[in-house]
């Protein structure tokens, strides 16, 4: 049995998304102000969601802070963040069609990086780095090299993982089957 060590942090979340550059502009410019899922990521109120631009931008752009999470029918949904989500009633429904539960995560406090990260920094800096298919969490340590990069504080960010002593180390067995 092999054992993988992962560290969780007890005290919020850091989402890093992949938008295309149409949403990420608007999230940006304000006028999109909620971010739709299929399924529901762990945030909850204040925590942040970091902002990676997908092709053909391929920049991590800036940040913004989970204001609320709504969990509803998609037709409710709409009724709730039409205004709000940057997307024609068809294209909403299109996106969630087939599922009977979407979710809103209303968003504020967006802030642009005072030096966004190009993707190919990113993977100049950060071994292994490639940008997620939707959206993945992020560490303290990845935080912090992500602030550097940026020339942004991101001690608020930061801060909201910690303090490290919460964190808890969960061993991840793997179970090898042998016939």
């Amino acid at each position: 049995m092999n054992s993988k060590s992962i560290k969780v942090s007890s005290d919020g979340y850091v989402l890093l998304l992949s938008l295309q550059p149409r949403y990420a502009e608007l999230i940006f410019n304000e006028t999109k102000k909620v971010e739709l899922r299929r399924i529901r990521p762990r945030v909850d109120r204040g925590d942040f969601l970091l902002i990676y631009v997908s092709s053909p931008d391929k920049v991590l752009l800036g940040s913004c802070e989970v204001e609320e999470v709504v969990q509803n029918s998609p037709d409710n949904l709409w009724k709730l963040v039409n205004k709000k989500s940057g997307l024609k009633k068809g294209e909403f429904l299109e996106y969630f069609d087939g599922v009977s539960t979407g979710y809103a995560i209303l968003i504020q406090n967006v802030q642009k990086f005072n030096q966004p990260i190009k993707l190919s920094r990113l993977k100049q800096e950060w071994d292994g780095f490639h940008p997620p298919q939707s959206y993945r969490y992020l560490t303290i340590e990845e935080v912090d090299s992500i602030g550097i990069m940026a020339e942004h504080d991101l001690t608020n960010i930061s801060m909201r993982l910690q303090p490290r002593s919460k964190q808890v180390e969960l061993n991840i067995y793997q179970m090898s089957s042998s016939k």
